[in-house]
């Protein structure tokens, strides 16, 4: 499988983000964490920046067979965020309003991104994609949402014995 160009999605919403009309005017910040419990690169940047796409590095895996092919099944989430007035429930639904809206756009973009794309894009799963919206109480201040993508690549596990030896220990 040496000619697959596996997907990097950092560096790929890193440049929706960048080539987004309404992600530049409302100032969207990308950048990544290690989980929903850690978002170190939003917390670190939380008063100089007012909206954040935020990539997970960390992703679960899982090995599939389909149709007599083996894949490695990639989960990535990425969180849509966006500082609110605090206290202000109309600002807070007006700020989750345009995560919906920059969610829907950056979705849209997916799909036509994976039917031009015969790299590493080619694998993405984008007609099944989770999307759950952040509690009032996630971050004071800030709302948004997360959505989960998964990416099936395929993987060499054909049985090589010279890898193997026949003595123990």
């Amino acid at each position: 499988m040496d000619g697959i160009n596996f997907f990097d999605a950092h560096a790929y919403f890193t440049r929706l983000a960048s080539q987004n009309k309404l992600a530049r005017q409302q100032g969207f910040y990308p950048c990544s964490c290690s989980g929903i419990n850690s978002l170190e690169d939003v917390l670190q940047h939380f008063r100089s920046q007012k909206a954040f796409v935020c990539v997970d590095d960390t992703n679960d895996a899982a090995i599939q067979c389909r149709n007599g092919c083996w894949y490695q099944r990639r989960v990535f989430t990425v969180f849509i965020m966006i500082r609110y007035t605090l206290m202000d429930m109309k600002d807070r639904a007006a700020k989750l309003d345009i995560c919906r809206q920059l969610f829907r756009q950056i979705h849209s973009r997916m799909i036509v991104d994976k039917h031009n794309s015969d790299g590493d894009l080619a694998y993405l799963n984008v007609e099944d994609v989770m999307v759950r919206e952040l509690g009032e109480y996630f971050i004071s201040g800030c709302t948004g949402l997360y959505f989960t993508l998964d990416n099936f690549e395929p993987i060499y596990l054909c049985y090589n014995e010279q890898e193997w030896t026949t003595e123990e220990g």
